[in-house]
């Protein structure tokens, strides 16, 4: 799943990115299955190069607003 090419503090900065972007889930869309839509995002940014801190938090903020727009759409 994660490239060998990423070192400890990415993976530690991924981890905390998910929770920062979990942290704005609504309750009702707040599931395991939703959290894993949020971390494959930011694994596949970090995947295309992605190194900052912010530019992951920004794919987790993404995802969670795809995951609104969505449930908007039911």
């Amino acid at each position: 799943m994660v490239a060998q090419t990423v070192d400890k503090r990415t993976i530690l900065e991924m981890e905390i990115a998910l929770t920062k972007a979990c942290e704005v889930l609504p309750r009702e869309l707040d599931s395991h299955k939703n959290r894993c839509f949020v971390a494959k995002k930011i694994l596949k940014r970090v995947n295309a190069g992605e190194r900052t801190f912010g530019g992951m938090v920004s794919a987790g903020m993404a995802a969670v607003e795809a995951l609104r727009r969505k449930q908007e759409q039911v």
